[in-house]
């Protein structure tokens, strides 16, 4: 009983690094216009046209 209830501590473990590993990914590759990636991400123009 004790072993099944510490494999079930793992479950919400592995959902919770999974989730946090996709959100990483997220960050590391935006999915954005491309006027937001160049005025908030590259900084490669001055003025906002939106």
């Amino acid at each position: 009983m004790k072993v099944f209830l510490k494999a079930l501590l793992y479950v919400p473990c592995i959902g919770l690094i999974a989730f946090y590993l996709y959100v990483l990914a997220l960050g590391f590759y935006p999915q954005v216009s491309e006027q937001y990636r160049a005025y908030y991400i590259d900084h490669t123009v001055s003025v906002w046209q939106g």
